[in-house]
């Protein structure tokens, strides 16, 4: 009977020193990264963190701070930063995506301006080769007759199609 005890109390103490061990192995690490953000770990931080940013380490690890390296904590005051909350970094990427489709919009919009002005001047240059050539140019009336400009016309149009040039050829 006495031997029953014993060998129930070193079982118990095996337990006990098996799920103590346990603890340890499942040690969790919590710090914060150089951009802000929570990593969660088994294993201990990189050595370039520092200790200020640890938040939980293992009591018996060794990334503990020790006093000498920490400088004394002093009251937040209104110039210390928070890092951002994932709210705010939320918003942020919004206004920077907002940003760049504003961006490539206005890319867009210039690129179609440019093919128009192109096309516009390539327009105004050929009618204007047309006019110089002395070639006939007629056009159509209210009436539907067909009429051909004369020689005091052809020099307004010439005019006019050298500010069209002007105007699209920049």
């Amino acid at each position: 009977m006495v031997n029953l005890i014993g060998k129930r109390t070193l079982q118990l103490l095996a337990g006990g020193a098996l799920m103590l061990f346990a603890s340890v192995a499942s040690a969790q690490y919590v710090w914060v990264d150089a951009n802000g953000t929570k990593q969660f770990s088994d294993r201990p931080p990189p050595p370039g963190v520092p200790a200020k940013n640890i938040i939980k380490a293992p009591t018996s690890a060794a990334v503990t701070p020790k006093t000498d390296d920490v400088p004394a904590s002093k009251p937040m005051s209104a110039d210390d930063k928070l890092p951002p909350s994932l709210a705010d970094r939320e918003a942020d990427y919004r206004k920077r995506a907002k940003a760049k489709e504003d961006e490539q919009k206005k890319a867009g919009e210039e690129t179609t301006r440019k093919a128009a002005n192109k096309v516009a001047c390539e327009s105004a240059r050929s009618y204007k080769r047309t006019l110089e050539l002395g070639m006939r140019v007629s056009s159509t009336d209210k009436n539907g007759e067909r009429t051909f400009i004369d020689d005091s016309q052809r020099t307004a149009e010439i005019a006019r199609a050298n500010k069209a040039i002007s105007d699209a050829c920049k």
